[in-house]
């Protein structure tokens, strides 16, 4: 699990209390009334069965609760298998360590490293599943060592509440008018693919100021991880989607690749703007047909529902657009190089931008296509470059529990073991996240909330009731708040918490004893342990930066002259770039300057790949003169060169850069000086070489700071 990161507008509102209200849209209310009643029923079940803390199955509903069907379906399901796994695990630890605290403490610490280990290299609910199990494991084998001889009823007790609250929010998410993931996946795709064709027609008509282009390519990054994070659950609810799974996944890649390109087509076009009016004045019909078209495809809700005319009309766009690329080609040798590579390179990247649109509606009809016959696809192993980070959050995981456990063995605090469990809470944010550290300072503060209605409850409420309606109905005043703002991404762990311990701590027992010593004993010791281990947290912090540098690495120093060289096919290095970076998309905060300088310039160089197999095209056409072909070829080779020692520098790599661009200034310059002076098929092979380098030459200027910097480092 993961904790949610929040928007770049609310990372600089203010850590504590963001300033935006929580959704009141209907699907939000119907989904904090369908919680709380979930959570209601639970605490009723739980009840008719006696167990001995029945606020876990409430606590469970809570920490559970989902917008759609998918998503609860999947999270519970997981949670259940962990649950089992890690009750067991814990009664294994009872039964061989009980009498030997400090052999215990080591081994619960080790199994919890592991399963943080793991979980650090799965995702989404997989990831979940193996923490909670460590978790589970945790709380059961320490509160079973209290009384090792009811270990097994404690372990029972727990599983049953839990596995009711699992219960009663499945049964609520799938009833009470049930949103399913699929239909969620559809509408996001949807909403998507009109923000990226806006996003598009933006770059193309020049309309918006840089700064009002990077907040739009920002909400459209945001829109691309919310529709990843759909499609990796949306599986749990029908068989076609899991099969389709792949072609889903491409659709992000897909996203991705449109929006590296608009962003290049924007500035190229801004630069042009200055120094080629009249190249410019030919290519602005067809610039301002394709964005008529993608305007109106962008304002039709049902964009999507009718793939082949959305296709139809943006062929129809890249038919015009090509047309008048071959336009400036044919005026090679009649006007002047530079303005005219330009403009070809301008009209190509268009032209790349609409098939990339394209792209996505053939992917979205496939993917959505419901059907259960197509076989599943193959489950795809971890990658290697995750494991030094997932052996640090579990080294970290471990040395915590350690921590923990050693202050309440060296205190003999009566209230240690909710110590131990506060702390082991706040280490489910520390996994795969960059800095967990606003999210868990948001969650201990709403925790802080929950005690405190919590206590208000118990004090002022509670004595003065009669019957379970009665209870029912002062707890929807918390429950429900607090389900409008677990429903609220922005919100979403400030619910859980204020929802989650206000209902386990008001003491809603079997039999309601209000003891406040023990209320605030027990409260300070979870507070506490959680400070301790967000301390702990703070103090070692554990980041994706080492794959961000294996990222840069593999890019500049390994495909790029690999494509350069021949080796590699150019959409293949493009494809395996853009994937490295969809894996690490999540970890990305777009309004820090680093994170910003790494996306764009990660896709700039997938695109870079694109261009330098269009180069080879060229060197190897029959129309290509000959002392083209010639300068082609030694600067792919020359530049391979220089990419690959500007990878292997550190200390001079301003030096290394400035080689590599100089590589390309001297070969624009000779083609330049090799235009033929009439018209013809060389003089368009010229041309399109001239485009290309064009292209790669903006990197150094727009990218500059991505190939300067060591994103390995801190």
């Amino acid at each position: 699990m993961s904790a949610p990161r929040p928007p770049a507008e609310e990372t600089r509102a203010g850590p504590w209390f963001p300033s935006s209200p929580v959704d009141l849209g209907w699907r939000n209310v119907v989904f904090a009334l369908r919680t709380a009643a979930a959570a209601l029923a639970a605490l009723a079940i739980a009840y008719w069965m006696e167990l001995s803390d029945p606020q876990w199955a409430t606590l469970t509903v809570y920490l559970l609760a989902q917008p759609t069907v998918g998503a609860a379906v999947a999270k519970g399901a997981w949670r259940t298998l962990g649950t089992l796994a890690g009750g067991l695990a814990g009664l294994v630890i009872v039964a061989l360590f009980s009498q030997a605290a400090e052999l215990m403490v080591g081994v619960t610490a080790l199994a919890i490293g592991t399963c943080f280990y793991v979980g650090a290299r799965l995702r989404n609910y997989a990831a979940y599943a193996v923490m909670l199990a460590g978790y589970t494991m945790l709380l059961v084998a320490y509160e079973g060592s209290l009384d090792p001889l009811n270990a097994w009823t404690v372990a029972a007790d727990r599983t049953g509440e839990i596995l009711i609250g699992i219960a009663c929010i499945t049964a609520a998410s799938t009833i009470v008018v049930p949103r399913y993931a699929g239909d969620a996946l559809r509408e996001g795709l949807a909403g998507t693919f009109s923000g990226l064709a806006r996003y598009v027609a933006t770059a193309m008509r020049l309309s918006e100021p840089p700064a009002v282009f990077a907040a739009l390519r920002q909400r459209m990054v945001a829109g691309v991880v919310s529709f990843d994070a759909l499609r990796s659950y949306a599986l749990f609810e029908a068989p076609e989607m899991r099969a389709n799974g792949p072609a889903l996944a491409r659709s992000v890649r897909e996203f991705l690749v449109v929006l590296a390109v608009a962003r290049g087509v924007y500035f190229r076009l801004d630069a042009f703007q200055k120094d080629g009016q009249a190249v410019l004045e030919r290519m602005r019909p067809a610039l301002d047909g394709a964005v008529a078209r993608l305007e109106a495809i962008a304002a039709d809700p049902a964009a999507l529902s009718d793939p082949h005319h959305t296709r139809r009309e943006l062929l129809a766009a890249r038919a015009q657009i090509a047309a008048t690329a071959g336009e400036l080609e044919a005026m090679a040798g009649q006007a002047p190089f530079e303005p005219l590579a330009n403009g070809v390179l301008i009209m190509r990247r268009a032209g790349d931008l609409l098939h990339g649109l394209s792209m996505v509606v053939v992917t979205e009809a496939a993917s959505l296509r419901r059907d259960a016959r197509a076989p599943a696809a193959r489950r795809a192993a971890m990658p290697a470059e995750g494991r030094g980070e997932a052996l640090l959050i579990a080294l970290r995981a471990a040395l915590a529990i350690v921590t923990l456990s050693a202050i309440w063995m060296a205190t003999a605090w009566s209230s240690g073991f909710s110590f131990v469990a506060g702390g082991a809470i706040m280490l489910f944010f520390a996994v795969n996240q960059d800095n967990p550290i606003p999210a868990a300072r948001t969650f201990l503060v709403w925790s802080m909330a929950g005690i405190a209605a919590a206590y208000a409850l118990m004090v002022l409420v509670l004595p003065a009731l009669e019957g379970f309606e009665a209870l029912a109905a002062a707890l929807m005043l918390v429950l429900l708040p607090a389900g409008l703002m677990a429903g609220t991404p922005s919100r979403a762990w400030g619910g859980i918490a204020l929802g989650g311990f206000t209902i386990s701590q008001a003491g809603t027992g079997n039999v309601f004893t209000p003891d406040e010593l023990a209320f605030f004993n027990n409260a300070l010791a979870l507070l506490l342990g959680m400070v301790v281990c967000l301390a702990l947290l703070a103090a070692m912090p554990v980041n994706s930066r080492a794959r961000r540098g294996q990222c840069w690495q593999r890019a500049i120093g390994e495909l790029l002259p690999a494509v350069a060289r021949g080796k590699v096919q150019p959409r293949r290095a493009a494809g395996e770039i853009v994937t490295m970076l969809a894996g690490l998309l999540p970890r990305l905060s777009l309004d820090r300057l680093r994170d910003e300088d790494f996306f764009r310039g990660t896709l700039g160089t997938s695109s870079c790949a694109v261009e330098l197999g269009r180069l080879i095209g060229v060197a190897a056409d029959r129309a290509t003169p000959p002392e083209t072909a010639h300068t082609l070829a030694g600067f792919l080779g020359a530049f391979a060169g220089a990419l690959e020692r500007l990878a292997a520098s550190r200390a001079d790599r301003p030096a290394r850069v400035a080689e590599a661009e100089a590589l390309v200034a001297e070969a624009r310059a000779a083609l330049a000086a090799q235009m033929p002076s009439a018209p013809g098929e060389e003089a368009r092979a010229v041309l399109r070489a001239g485009a290309s380098l064009r292209f790669i030459a903006d990197r150094f200027d727009i990218d500059r700071p991505y190939l300067l910097r060591s994103f390995a480092e801190g």
